[in-house]
């Protein structure tokens, strides 16, 4: 069995580097997070190719369990909520079709959901990070699943789009870049897709850590 333990600035990128090290996609591959890389330290993992021969779970027995595992945490947190699973299926960009599968979580009163969302998402993010963790243990392969909360995520990705929007009129107007506010890889990404078809404007990711920003940049003439 080939496997790689390898290190970098975010989970990420260090799942990259080993993806590509190996030779693999991503679901050719169990990923075993050994760090996650908090307070400025290296993220670590371990890459494990999967062998043909073992049978991988469908997405449809992984979001059984991704519910399970959730509903469990939320009891031991003393939480009164439901979970419901949603797997969704979207072209990707090679035309391949890209699965995901949403938990989200409602019912809980107004206190209790915002001790799951935390400070900008911080607890949320958290948590998605644990249950990826607990759910990869049972099936030996990274599930990438999204945990939303009384529709935090859908909310916070309108108003990052609308901020995105309305700072890249600003950089139009006055031909000057705009720093935004340190964002979490997905918001950024929410950010960068939000205005890469806007030719008027470029963005780019700057800053290490917690302190990554976007800026928006005039399009160079």
């Amino acid at each position: 069995m080939k496997r790689i333990e390898i290190s970098a600035r975010t989970v990420a990128e260090a799942v990259e580097l080993a993806l590509a090290q190996l030779g693999r996609d991503r679901d050719e591959v169990a990923i075993e997070v050994l760090d996650p890389g908090e307070n400025g330290d290296e993220a670590l993992v371990r890459v494990t190719v999967v062998e043909d021969d073992e049978e991988k779970p469908s997405i449809e027995e992984v979001s059984a369990i991704a519910q399970r595992i959730l509903e469990d945490l939320l009891e031991r947190m003393d939480i009164q909520a439901y979970v419901t699973s949603v797997i969704s299926r979207v072209p990707g960009p090679q035309g391949n079709l890209e699965e995901t599968i949403t938990l989200h979580v409602e019912g809980a009163d107004e206190e209790a959901m915002g001790l799951l969302i935390g400070r900008r998402g911080e607890t949320l993010r958290s948590l998605q990070f644990l249950l990826n963790l607990l759910v990869s243990r049972r099936i030996q392969v990274w599930p990438q699943l999204v945990v939303d909360v009384g529709n935090y995520r859908q909310r916070r990705q309108e108003s990052l789009e609308s901020l995105a929007r309305r700072m890249a009129e600003r950089v139009r107007q006055t031909g000057r870049p705009i720093m935004l506010e340190p964002m979490a890889a997905y918001e950024r990404r929410i950010v960068h897709l939000a205005l890469r078809d806007d030719k008027t404007i470029y963005t780019e990711s700057s800053g290490e850590g917690e302190n990554r920003k976007i800026v928006i940049y005039p399009a160079k003439q």
